[in-house]
């Protein structure tokens, strides 16, 4: 989460040697790759989750409609789930640039031919590569020098010739470059549609240590669980720690991260308790609940106040001003924390908005995002796929599953 689904998750964790605190974000280095991350959301910007004490209940069970637009009741899953989050930006990502020890001294091969922090390396020796391991073998394997290298920037494709050097303790060839394959963190699901769309975060993600930002678009949101909680001070915000197993199979997949949260195709059965997305104006100042997970893997409602509900004629991740009044939260977490973005916001039996962000000087206050905005991004998202598919017109069935 920035600084200012009932659903039960089972999670089988393989933990590698050490659990790895980082910042918002499975960083991977040119050396090492782990499948079992422990990621700490006090030091993320972009993941964050929330609980209720009272659990309210509908009387029916509508229809979930497919179609949202400000004149008709639509249905979705609210979830309250915590998830494992990792945006690619198809590419591995270049967050140093630096020297390789060389018998004959240090050299700097990626320095040379312009690569620097950002750039997203898209392949070497022809080669497409998503993964460090991808790179090293390809490295390993190469006889000849200098190989091609095309990497981005700002939109940018670049076509260079480098030359790999020997690293003088390890034996391997480098290129001088320290990389990662996504961005990542904790966060929570929002809500899922019946056309098994998903919402989670409320809030864009960007990558501070790289500085990429556009360039994050697709990826997988995972199962997890919360492991521990660090309370939220003044001047301080708190976290959520949870392990992220990149071995287990995701629940997700991300299509789009904008302004107002992730957006993509959810992979499982929705089951979360269905609520009536709230009309653009419906959220009034008063009680609320908002539904989050601060311990396991079981979201709860949790009782906060409405303080503010800003008027938005665009979409904007900070729609309402909310404080958390649930004494047993407050307890647990001193407020708002970090992991708690995304975690849906309940008044009146409709689902009204989701958590974004917390007041570093107050982490009892913090905003969020309405709901009805999120509901609207995850009609485009749907709509926009479907328009790529159907343009397809001359291409065979195989191909289609290939976008799909």
């Amino acid at each position: 989460m920035q600084t200012s689904e009932d659903q039960k998750i089972q999670l089988n964790k393989r933990v590698v040697a050490a659990s790895v605190f980082l910042v918002l974000a499975a960083i991977f280095s040119i050396f090492i790759a782990q499948s079992f991350l422990k990621v700490d959301a006090t030091s993320v910007s972009g993941g964050n989750l929330l609980s209720f004490s009272a659990e309210p209940s509908i009387a029916f069970t509508p229809e979930i409609q497919s179609v949202s637009n400000d004149t008709q009741d639509v249905y979705v899953h609210v979830s309250g789930q915590p998830i494992g989050i990792a945006i690619t930006a198809n590419g591995l990502i270049v967050v140093d640039v630096g020297a390789v020890n060389t018998e004959s001294g240090e050299v700097f091969p990626a320095r040379d031919v312009g690569i620097v922090t950002g750039d997203v390396i898209k392949s070497i020796d022809g080669q497409s590569v998503n993964s460090i391991y991808q790179l090293k073998k390809i490295l390993s394997e190469t006889t000849k020098s200098p190989l091609q290298i095309v990497f981005e920037r700002d939109g940018k494709t670049f076509d260079r010739q480098i030359t790999p050097a020997k690293d003088k303790i390890t034996g391997q060839f480098k290129l001088g470059v320290a990389l990662k394959e996504d961005v990542g963190g904790i966060g929570t699901l929002t809500f899922v549609t019946k056309d098994r769309q998903f919402a989670a975060l409320g809030h864009h993600i960007a990558d501070s240590e790289s500085g990429l930002d556009e360039e994050l678009r697709g990826g997988f949101i995972y199962k997890t669980s919360i492991d521990e909680v660090v309370k939220g001070e003044v001047g301080k915000a708190g976290g959520l720690v949870a392990g992220v197993n990149r071995l287990s199979s995701p629940i997700g997949e991300i299509n789009a991260n904008v302004d107002i949260g992730l957006y993509g195709k959810y992979k499982e059965q929705a089951d979360g308790q269905l609520f009536r997305v709230a009309m653009k104006g419906e959220a009034k100042p008063g009680h609320a609940q908002v539904l989050t997970t601060v311990e396991g893997e079981e979201p709860r409602f949790y009782d906060v106040e409405i303080v503010k509900v800003i008027s938005q004629s665009e979409p904007g991740d900070k729609g309402m001003v909310i404080l958390v009044s649930d004494k047993e939260l407050l307890k647990k977490t001193g407020g708002i924390v970090q992991g708690m973005s995304g975690s849906p916001i309940v008044q009146n039996g409709a689902l009204i908005g989701a958590v974004t962000h917390v007041f570093i000087q107050d982490p009892t206050r913090g905003y969020a995002v309405h709901a009805r905005f999120m509901l609207d991004e995850a009609k485009k998202i749907l709509t926009d796929k479907n328009q790529k598919i159907g343009n397809l017109n001359s291409i065979n069935i195989d191909d289609i599953k290939l976008v799909a």
